[in-house]
């Protein structure tokens, strides 16, 4: 295992080597010498070489005739060509334009080609994935829900507190905070969802089969994992997260419906300078689709609609005279099959215009 760990290290030198626009023959050959030795032909190394660049495996027996035939084309490149010319010019053109091996020859190995699709869907600095593969997995992900007559859900997040750590301590320990709270989102998903980075301190989920109510739930535990993140206690500085939530098909069809309504929320979230420390645990979110079905008793079940809802709790237009010190019932959302019961207690009731009673409620634990 070491020893083929090793190769391979020797021929992805030997690949860049040849790539090289200033390609040196002399130095070529020292390390293609130093490449094989007691373990492995030095044939062996070159077929190796020429699967790296052109992805076809050429016979032992036919690898010297061939490399000899690749180092004279090499030399007439060279000479007649007005700028420099890497071996692997010479590899491609005999391939390619002189045996017609190659339908479309390529620059780039397998390996290289892996590294740059999944650099061109990463964000370099946290790991997860960036916005362009964002924006392509959303939307393939709601042709899947509609043809599948599932939903999906996106999670938008952003860092409070996060500019006073910049300014205090410095865009260093900054990106660190990033990537802690990255790797924080990814622990905290499934294997089917994807985290991304939106921008700046913004970061999204993706949750397929997940309705609002269970992203409530991936979202709470995101931010308490986030707010335990230890900054230095000198500062008095703390980092915690603000969410929006949004739901494919409930809260739009189109992915930049979903992201707006996401992102109304997450502004929605966010603490007032005017509201009162304290004042709620869980930010509450205006919803539409959802339904609460209340167990009645004698008088069996009875459904509303719910006007609001959050982590802790959610609330609801009630159309009776006095309401139970206990609730019990059943929160489901459309275009989902799955039912979410609850044992609620009210903490607040405002009596309408209508003559309808808002109740406000809190989930018992």
């Amino acid at each position: 295992m070491v020893v083929e760990d090793a190769l391979d290290a020797r021929i992805a030198r030997l690949a860049r080597i040849g790539r090289a626009r200033d390609f040196f023959p002399g130095r070529f050959r020292r390390d293609l010498d130093a490449a094989a030795g007691e373990a492995v032909s030095r044939s062996e190394v070159l077929r190796r070489l020429i699967a790296e660049w052109t992805g076809l495996t050429v016979p032992e027996a036919e690898v010297g005739p061939l490399w000899a035939e690749v180092e004279a084309l090499h030399e007439v490149l060279r000479k007649s060509l007005p700028g420099p010319v890497s071996l692997q010019t010479a590899m491609l053109h005999e391939f390619h334009s002189k045996r017609g091996l190659l339908q479309e020859p390529r620059l780039l190995s397998d390996r290289d080609l892996v590294t740059l699709r999944g650099d061109a869907i990463t964000d370099p600095l946290t790991g997860l994935y960036n916005r362009r593969f964002l924006l392509d997995h959303l939307e393939r992900e709601i042709s899947r829900a509609e043809r599948s007559g599932s939903v999906v859900s996106v999670l938008l997040m952003d860092l409070r507190g996060f500019k006073g750590i910049n300014d205090h301590l410095g865009h260093p320990v900054g990106d660190g905070v990033l990537v802690r709270t990255a790797r924080r989102i990814r622990e905290s998903l499934r294997v089917v969802d994807a985290g991304c980075r939106y921008g700046g301190d913004e970061f999204v989920a993706v949750l397929p089969n997940t309705d609002l109510v269970h992203t409530l739930t991936v979202a709470e535990r995101i931010r308490h994992r986030v707010s335990h993140i230890r900054l230095p206690l000198r500062v008095g500085l703390r980092v915690d997260l603000n969410y929006g939530v949004a739901t494919y098909p409930a809260d739009g069809r189109t992915i930049n419906f979903i992201l707006k309504m996401s992102d109304v929320r997450l502004y929605a979230s966010k603490p007032k300078p005017d509201q009162p420390t304290g004042q709620r645990r869980w930010p509450r979110f205006a919803v539409q689709g959802l339904t609460l079905d209340l167990a009645g008793g004698r008088a069996g079940r009875s459904s509303t609609e719910v006007k609001d809802i959050g982590y802790g709790g959610l609330s609801f237009t009630h159309a009776g005279d006095r309401v139970p010190d206990r609730l019990q019932g059943e929160v489901v959302q459309r275009y989902s099959s799955e039912a979410h019961p609850v044992t609620m207690r009210p903490v607040s009731v405002v009596r309408l215009r209508s003559g309808r009673q808002r109740v406000g409620c809190a989930y018992e634990e």
